[in-house]
Parts: C-alpha cells; sequence; structure tokens
C-alpha cells in the first residue's frame, strides 16, 4: 500500500512539471548576419571561445559580469539570416555546472541579471525579437 502510495505521488509530482525548468531560454533576432553579429558581441566585451568553420555557431567565453557574482556566456546559431541567441550563467566560486539563462529568475538573482544581459545584448542589434 505504501508503494501504491509513493507511485501516485511521484506520479503527479512529475506530471506536474514541478522541478523541471520554466522559462524561455531563445532570442530571435531576425536579419543580422555574421559580421554584425560578431561585431555587437565585441562590442559588448565578449571573445569568441569557439565556432564552427561556417561560422553558423558561435560560442563566447565566460565573462565576468560588472557589479555582480555571476559569468555569463552567450551561445548564438544563425540560420537564415535569423540569430538563435542563448547562454549560460555560471555564479562566481562555485564549482556548480552552468545553468541556462533564461527568463524565470528572482529579482536579482543571477538567473534573472544573466536574462536581463542577453535581452540588452538582442536589443542592441535594433531588429525585430522573438523569445522563444
Amino acid at each position: 500500500m505504501k508503494r501504491l502510495i509513493f507511485c501516485l505521488l511521484l506520479s503527479g509530482f512529475l506530471i506536474s512539471g514541478y522541478g523541471q525548468v520554466d522559462g524561455k531560454r531563445v532570442i530571435k533576432i531576425a536579419g543580422i548576419g555574421t559580421e554584425q553579429l560578431i561585431r555587437g558581441l565585441l562590442e559588448a566585451g565578449y571573445t569568441i571561445e569557439k565556432s564552427q568553420a561556417s561560422m553558423s555557431i558561435i560560442i563566447t567565453h565566460l565573462k565576468q559580469i560588472p557589479q555582480s557574482d555571476f559569468l555569463a556566456q552567450i551561445k548564438a546559431s544563425i540560420k537564415d539570416g535569423n540569430v538563435m541567441l542563448s547562454g549560460e550563467y555560471v555564479e562566481s566560486g562555485k564549482t556548480q555546472a552552468p545553468s541556462p539563462i533564461s527568463d524565470n529568475g528572482d529579482e536579482g538573482s543571477p538567473c534573472n541579471k544573466s536574462w536581463n544581459l542577453l535581452f540588452a545584448l538582442a536589443r542592441s542589434f535594433n531588429k525585430p525579437m522573438e523569445v522563444l
């Protein structure tokens, strides 16, 4: 009987989505080419860590965010004249795995600050945007 109750509680927990990371993680920017993307990343203080030979995927080095306790890394993929921006953040001095940047963090949290940073970067291109 205890196993049955446990299984019911566990299935309810999983079905409800509790524990899943909610939120949007990607910003789509229309009408940007590779040169404009790289220039925008460099102007925002990021350096390029790696990219594919075709330059269709660009990943920046981790960047210390001023007046905060975290580092952020931006990932961009380019396809058909659209850029898909996403990223990860790591809290300084912690050995945890990187967390995805998303729009669901509490005000002032590293998640929230990194989302605001990603959103500001996307807006700096002055092109139509869509949050996915």
